[in-house]
């Protein structure tokens, strides 16, 4: 958002244990970056608008908004009433709406007005950023769906569903036992995959660092630029 020129945010959440929890991570990581936080407020996801909330945002100057939540917590409708009553405001979210029930209008998802503000972050790459087994697999899903540009966590699922088979394979018959296989996952280290190569850490998550940035254009997620974690 810094390099964006924000020079203050307004965080509203939907109050979710995932929302509430990416909405105190940005205010924290926003603060050390030196935006100003003008809230970070839980909204009623059953709603049937925002502009109340749209209208407050607007009376405290607010330059920049960001959702913490899910696509089925109100997003469509919160991020079109932001927009209406903040013409001028840039508007990001997370990987929590980085999926086409958000983006794409014939799945009820933003209309092109709101795709054209929308910068989003998610944990995946564009697939020429990956690593050569990272790039077939994007092949070969277009070849198997027919689909080009599949949500960007299709390459989690397929490396989280083939590191669980890899520790199988390597526990034998110990993998039935749900601890050992737990166990086995947080001693995964220097592990080669089509996301990289990356160890699990302490708190279950990879070492990887890099986040994809992505706009909106014709109800389809395309990949922006790549930025560190850290940053």
């Amino acid at each position: 958002m810094k390099k964006d020129g924000c020079q203050n945010a307004y965080i509203l959440n939907d109050k979710e244990v995932y929302g509430a929890g990416v909405a105190r991570n940005i205010e924290m990581s926003a603060k050390e970056q030196g935006l100003e936080i003008l809230a970070n407020e839980g909204i009623d996801p059953k709603a049937p608008n925002f502009r109340s909330l749209a209208s407050k945002m607007k009376s405290a100057g607010a330059d920049c908004f960001v959702f913490g939540g899910i696509t089925a917590n109100g997003a469509v409708q919160l991020y079109k009433d932001v927009l209406a009553a903040n013409p001028g405001i840039k508007l990001y979210g997370p990987d929590g709406v980085a999926e086409t029930g958000f983006t794409d209008p014939e799945e009820g998802g933003i209309p092109a007005n709101v795709q054209q503000k929308v910068k989003l972050t998610v944990a995946t790459l564009d697939p020429s950023e990956y690593p050569p087994d990272g790039q077939k697999f994007f092949e070969d899903y277009e070849k198997e769906y027919g689909e080009s540009n599949p949500n960007p966590y299709a390459v989690y699922g397929y490396e989280a569903m083939d590191l669980i088979l890899d520790t199988c394979q390597r526990l034998g018959s110990d993998c039935s036992d749900r601890q050992k296989l737990i166990d086995a996952l947080f001693e995964t280290k220097g592990r080669k995959s089509v996301l990289g190569t990356y160890d699990i850490d302490e708190n279950g998550d990879t070492t990887l660092t890099d986040y994809g940035v992505y706009r909106v254009k014709n109800g389809e997620l395309v990949f922006d630029e790549t930025i560190k974690a850290s940053e």
